[in-house]
């Protein structure tokens, strides 16, 4: 039997847990598919619900940022924020691999080239970790995190079906990540990667989700990247597991000190 890791859907309390964890799933599990780019075309995509704003349309065949607004630090004034209206729209995307399942593109922005995948009616942006500094603008502004439904577009009323749709994917979730071990219990740093990846989602996903816009209240954000871990999932499940560069590496390393510790 694979290790049940932590954010997972475990028992079947009808209640939800403390701390935001779903019970039982009411209804079949759901396998949510990789948005196309029509999900975030013409809607105004907003960084934790508040904050940055981009746009999306396209040129043809092609998509592109139709306006991009970036919200951070001031640099000149301490404590102040600023914001920064990027200029020279529509900015190209460029398309980039992406082993998710998900649609990836990268912004052609030199100040701030960020990547970001497609979910539905949102993008999760990516940026190694960097704040975006934009000099001229004496901005310092950070991408990452989710884009999506703003503030005044949520309702709370929809909360106890956001939160019904994600305990349907965490089962979808829990069941798929079963599936995989089980599929490469014998080979061991893949087995060990699948388990440190699983068990690092659900404090991952808090903290992304943590400072969105009524997020206790609504759930969006979580609902989101739990469809993107079930379709990444998915497509590990369809297209074998690639481990990145050097974690088999770090793997045997740790097991090492493990074995060592006995």
């Amino acid at each position: 039997m694979a290790p049940t890791p932590e954010g997972t859907v475990a028992g079947a309390a009808k209640k939800k847990a403390v701390g935001g964890e779903m019970g039982a799933a009411a209804g079949p599990a759901i396998m949510p598919k990789a948005p196309a780019e029509d999900a975030i075309v013409g809607k105004a995509l907003k960084r934790d619900g508040v904050g940055s704003a981009i746009e999306f349309s396209r040129a043809g065949a092609e998509l592109q940022v139709a306006k991009l607004t970036l919200v951070g630090d001031d640099l000149r004034r301490s404590g102040e924020s600023c914001r920064v209206e990027v200029a020279g729209a529509p900015l190209k995307l460029a398309a980039r691999e992406s082993d998710t399942g998900l649609r990836r593109y990268q912004i052609a922005f030199p100040a701030c080239p960020f990547t970001f995948s497609v979910l539905d009616g949102a993008i999760l942006v990516t940026n190694e970790g960097r704040a975006c500094e934009l000099k001229e603008a004496g901005c310092r502004a950070d991408p990452e995190g989710l884009w999506g439904m703003g503030v005044d577009e949520i309702d709370p009323k929809k909360g106890e079906e956001m939160l019904g749709a994600r305990a349907r994917v965490e089962k979808t979730v829990r069941n798929t990540f079963r599936e995989l071990y089980d599929r490469n219990k014998k080979e061991k740093p893949i087995r060990n990667y699948l388990v440190k990846e699983q068990a690092g989602f659900s404090s991952w996903r808090e903290e992304v989700c943590r400072s969105y816009a009524r997020e206790p209240d609504f759930g969006y954000c979580a609902l989101r990247l739990t469809e993107a871990r079930a379709i990444a999932l998915g497509a590990q499940l369809a297209s074998g597991v690639k481990l990145p560069p050097g974690v088999a590496e770090e793997l045997a390393a740790e097991n090492a000190k493990k074995d060592a510790k006995k």
